[in-house]
């Protein structure tokens, strides 16, 4: 009998990857600030009509998605003159979770997931929620884009994470509400890719991706992974 080869079928999941914003956090925060807030306060600033300084705003944000730039406190408040850190910080009471968040996290460790945080916020947005959302305890890792110089939407982003950070891409899932994002990662390689029904919880989200599962509840992950499912709390 002839010694063949079999390819390794074996797809246990061991790594669980989040997203933050629009992911385990609700983005309706997010989107109170650059979509409501900035753009408020740029017209005041600039003595514009409300909607002609959300008509400029809004195409300047489009010329720098998915870059650094994009995603950067400091390069916003560099060419807009607004401190858009401190603008989040005045706010920060808006900073939700979505459902069932520590739920799902409670479960993973219960079930023995590692978990890692890789969010493209910068550092500094990035801390004030950690201080504002009790995170920290449930993240092995906790990797902001600016940190590893390439945001989640390129492959150097995931090149340099596992360079810092081995890890099997075939054995990780991946949790994210930005679909450019997830297409990155399934370049890379990454096994199991998950998306996020209503990353806003204010609005619904239009034009669902075909090619991506997603979560409507955070903890429909555990049966999806085909973990063991914990207790749900009514609070």
């Amino acid at each position: 009998m002839s010694n063949v080869e079999h390819p390794n079928t074996d797809t246990t999941i061991r790594l669980a990857l989040f997203d933050m914003d629009g992911t385990l956090l609700d983005l309706a925060f997010d989107n109170y600030i650059w979509m409501q807030q900035l753009p408020q306060l740029w017209a005041e600033k600039n003595q514009l009509d409300i909607d002609d300084a959300k008509q400029r705003l809004y195409q300047f944000y489009v010329q720098h998605q998915g870059s650094l730039n994009w995603y950067s406190s400091t390069y916003w408040k560099n060419q807009l003159g607004i401190d858009v850190l401190a603008l989040q910080h005045q706010h920060r009471e808006k900073i939700r979770t979505r459902p069932y968040c520590f739920e799902l996290l409670e479960s993973l460790r219960k079930n023995n997931i590692e978990c890692w945080l890789v969010t493209n916020a910068d550092e500094a947005t990035l801390a004030l929620k950690l201080e504002t959302i009790a995170l920290r305890p449930y993240f092995t890792h906790i990797v902001s884009s600016e940190t590893l110089g390439f945001a989640k939407e390129h492959q150097g982003f995931w090149q340099t994470l596992q360079k810092h950070y081995p890890f099997e891409p075939q054995h990780s899932v991946f949790i994210d509400d930005n679909y450019q994002v997830l297409d990155s990662a399934k370049q890379f390689g990454i096994g199991k890719l998950v998306s996020i029904t209503q990353p806003d919880l204010l609005q619904q989200r239009q034009n669902i991706h075909p090619d991506y599962e997603h979560l409507d509840k955070l903890t429909d992950l555990i049966p999806l992974l085909q973990l063991e499912q914990q207790p749900e709390t009514l609070f």
